[in-house]
């Protein structure tokens, strides 16, 4: 084939305006890398990801990762991806929780509930974000006790201004191995779903795992956390002074965030759930009905499966900007990514390019990750048909 023969294939010229596209683009970054890096040089500024292994030299109140103030900056780096990522997924599953149960409060039929759910979701979508963080954190956890007056819960865990503190096992041998009963016990509701499944193709009639589910699921594994529980002495926290000491503290930047993220990402999530049951065909409704299935039977067997096909694409959504809106935790000092990592080592190392560069592409890859587990369960949902 010639050349001009070749030119005038359609798929042969979009390859060619494809390169040459994305020539541009890669020429592009790399003018703007060598001036920066040239314009760097000339100011004197340090370049480079050496900085990383330097002493942090910072005091972190709120960490999960054995890190101290003489680890690398790495570490420190670590800690807080860890303490963006806690927040994010406890916050995820309050907001699911919650935004569900409004969202069907919404559908009710009693006009105050569904009214108030109606009053909640308009109020909080249409007020910003940082005024929840902000209220939360002044307006309710500064409003709490001082530690000597604290809110006990059991006598065991207390609640306060300065945070929450809880009880810690001195011995977490017997609760790992209470974590591994509950994975074994997910693993096995796993298989025999599946088994279920290739039973009721072949047969028509699935296998009855009901109780055996409950039982995997929530029975062995409560067991083996009582027996880890009681199995085991405990740091309770105790009043000493101004303050509690022993125990865990969950620190008051943490539960504002939380409740922000969870209470504010909830009216979003409830809009989604709503629309999805109302999805839902009316004849589904109806033929429930007719079989003799109760309102909770219909909405748990018929409803919410079929609704879950058009709600997972907007969850997704809703999912990664909670991730993203983590980071409006530096409002209120939270040690998450910005606060930590763009915050205090960006004024102590000054390399604003680098840390800038990696605080991109952490939350670029937490993001593409959850994307692509929700579109791989999204593609395991969706109805197939012939």
């Amino acid at each position: 084939m010639t050349l001009s023969a070749a030119l005038r294939d359609r798929k042969v010229r979009d390859v060619i305006a494809q390169v040459a596209v994305a020539g541009s683009l890669v020429a592009l970054l790399v003018f703007f890398v060598r001036n920066a890096s040239e314009n760097m040089v000339k100011a004197g500024i340090a370049s480079g990801f050496d900085f990383l292994w330097r002493d942090a030299g910072i005091d972190i109140p709120f960490q999960l990762t054995g890190y101290t103030a003489s680890s690398s900056i790495l570490g420190l780096l670590w800690v807080a991806i860890v303490n963006t990522l806690l927040v994010s997924v406890v916050s995820i599953v309050a907001a699911t929780l919650l935004g569900f149960l409004i969202g069907v409060a919404r559908l009710s039929r009693n006009p105050m509930l569904s009214g108030i759910a109606g009053a909640y979701v308009e109020l909080s979508r249409n007020i910003p974000l940082l005024f929840f963080v902000l209220i939360w954190y002044f307006g309710v956890i500064a409003s709490l006790p001082a530690p000597r007056a604290s809110l006990s819960i059991f006598g065991i865990a207390f609640l306060n201004n300065r945070g929450l503190t809880i009880p810690l096992p001195n011995e977490a041998a017997g609760f790992r191995i209470a974590w591994l009963v509950l994975l074994l016990g997910i693993g096995a509701q796993v298989a025999l779903a599946w088994l279920s499944r290739r039973r009721q193709a072949h047969t028509g009639r699935p296998l009855p795992l009901g109780l055996g589910a409950l039982v995997m699921i929530l029975g062995l594994p409560a067991a083996a956390f009582a027996v880890a529980g009681f199995g085991t002495t405990w740091d309770v926290p105790a009043l000493r002074g101004f303050n509690y000491r022993g125990g865990f503290v969950l620190v008051p930047e943490f539960v504002a965030l939380f409740a922000a993220l969870s209470t504010y990402t909830a009216a979003f999530v409830a809009e989604i759930v709503r629309a999805g049951i109302l999805a839902v065909p009316k004849g589904q409704i109806e033929a429930a009905k007719a079989l003799g299935l109760t309102p909770g039977q219909t909405l748990r067997l018929v409803t919410i499966p079929q609704a879950l096909r058009v709600m997972v694409p907007p969850m997704t959504s809703q999912y990664l900007n909670i991730i993203k809106n983590s980071s409006f935790g530096a409002a209120i000092a939270y040690p998450d990514v910005v606060s930590l990592f763009m915050g205090s080592v960006l004024n102590n190392t000054g390399q604003a390019i680098e840390i800038i560069a990696i605080t991109l592409g952490l939350y670029l890859s937490i993001s593409l990750a959850v994307s692509a587990f929700m579109n791989w369960y999204n593609a395991r949902i969706a109805l197939v048909t012939r």
